[in-house]
């Protein structure tokens, strides 16, 4: 059965092992996933020499474990992906020893092999196997396969093909290894944050253009960790570290926290990845929380796949006075598509767009669209990051309702924060009067 697979490589399976050794996955959409790549490696290396099964092990703990494996179809083994054995008694061991040799095209002519238990166990007729070595010249495991009946056409040349996956292999296993050891880091560094707190909330107020007054507050994460880094950049951490959810939701409750300290004159602002929407604890926290006093960011940067599912979930909190806003509107791809399909209560205009607005034509036509574009669909524009007297101005002019940014006051903490709101708010009053 061996020597007619071997001899007439189907030129997908040729095309699937090239892309390997070349690095290049042949699907674009799992080309990240290790596991993907050496799943197409072993399958590879199993049909290429006409053997019934392929697998991948690594060396634990004095045991043989299998990671990987595939399965010709017509045939069945006691062999499963996490199947465990004490390593001595494993034709895996006894080659990475050099016991054995790499390839027995029959067991039974073997004077160790025709004696294993195992052989028998798994009913071995021809095997070969070599060690996966990784770069610091450890033993990893091993990439192995082998066939109910003996094979004569098993070669030395077989073995060549099996050491040359077996280093793309181990580049592979490798890789794998740094990334989990990195994502492990992460995994810790976030983790220290929740729970020892280390995440505070600072609030910039938000200007009423109309009613000359500050309304409200954007709450703000800052991260009391070294190094010091910007927001995003822990957020960052966390998504790469599969505590994307955790870090968000430990903000939000930290920031819904200040609410009973917040007059209720003011509303706060929360932002919140568009993924988390559907997230179990995020649905908790909004439960009992004042929501006419709540208002919701979603950044335009971030993909929403299903707008009707992302509003049906929305829909019974908004009924309950939770708003709506669009942040960074203008910085992504399809604004005014994005804010239409959100139904968006507020529009945030992005601080690219209000950079210098003053002077800039373009900018100024855009907003002056947007701004069209709130009246018509019943929701206010706001622009953010607004730096300096003539971009206010402007954007007074243009129609902008809203606006915050170091022109108006820093992200400070809330104490400080209502305390210019409260000066700033009974000036006003006085110039009104």
């Amino acid at each position: 059965m061996g020597p007619h697979y071997k001899s007439d490589l189907i030129e997908p399976q040729k095309q699937t092992m090239l892309s390997i050794i070349s690095g290049q996955s042949s699907d674009t959409t799992t080309s990240n996933d290790p596991s993907y790549d050496l799943d197409y490696l072993i399958n590879a290396v199993r049909i290429h020499l006409g053997m019934d099964v392929a697998f991948l092990s690594r060396f634990h703990n004095g045991q043989r474990e299998i990671c990987q494996i595939d399965i010709n179809h017509d045939n069945e083994t006691a062999l499963k992906s996490g199947h465990v054995d004490l390593c001595e008694q494993t034709y895996c061991q006894l080659i990475a020893d050099n016991i054995l040799p790499e390839v027995i095209p029959d067991t039974s002519l073997n004077a160790i092999t025709k004696r294993l238990s195992i052989t028998h166990q798994l009913n071995i007729g021809s095997y070969i196997g070599v060690p996966i070595i990784f770069s610091d010249k450890s033993i990893y495991g091993t990439l192995c396969c082998f066939s109910k009946k003996p094979d004569p056409t098993l070669s030395k040349k077989d073995v060549s093909l099996m050491k040359l996956f077996a280093k793309v292999a181990a580049r592979n296993l490798e890789d794998r290894i740094k990334q989990n050891t990195i994502k492990q880091a992460l995994r810790s560094q976030i983790t220290t944050i929740i729970q020892n707190q280390l995440l505070s909330i600072v609030f910039q107020p938000i200007y009423d253009i109309v009613n000359k007054r500050v309304l409200g507050f954007e709450c703000l994460s800052r991260f009391n960790i070294e190094p010091v880094r910007a927001p995003d950049y822990w957020f960052d951490i966390a998504e790469q570290a599969g505590l994307g959810e955790e870090l968000e939701m430990f903000a939000i409750e930290t920031a819904l926290k200040h609410l009973e300290y917040i007059p209720d004159c003011f509303y706060i602002t929360l932002n919140l990845s568009p993924k988390y929407i559907y997230s179990e604890r995020f649905r908790e926290l909004l439960e009992h929380a004042p929501l006419q006093r709540i208002i919701l960011e979603v950044t335009e940067r971030e993909v929403i796949d299903d707008y009707q599912a992302f509003q049906d979930t929305l829909k019974p909190f908004r009924r309950k006075g939770l708003r709506l806003a669009v942040d960074d509107a203008g910085a992504g791809f399809a604004s005014f598509h994005h804010i239409l399909e959100l139904q968006a209560d507020i529009i945030k205009l992005d601080r690219s767009l209000i950079n210098n607005i003053n002077a800039d034509n373009g900018r100024r036509a855009l907003i002056t669209a947007l701004t069209s574009f709130a009246k018509e669909t019943s929701s206010k524009v706001l622009g953010e990051g607004v730096e300096t007297q003539e971009e206010a101005d402007t954007l007074t002019y243009l129609g902008v309702e809203k606006m915050q940014g170091y022109y108006l006051c820093h992200p400070i903490p809330l104490s400080e924060a209502l305390a210019f709101s409260f000066e700033l708010n009974v000036q006003n009053e006085q110039k009104a009067e």
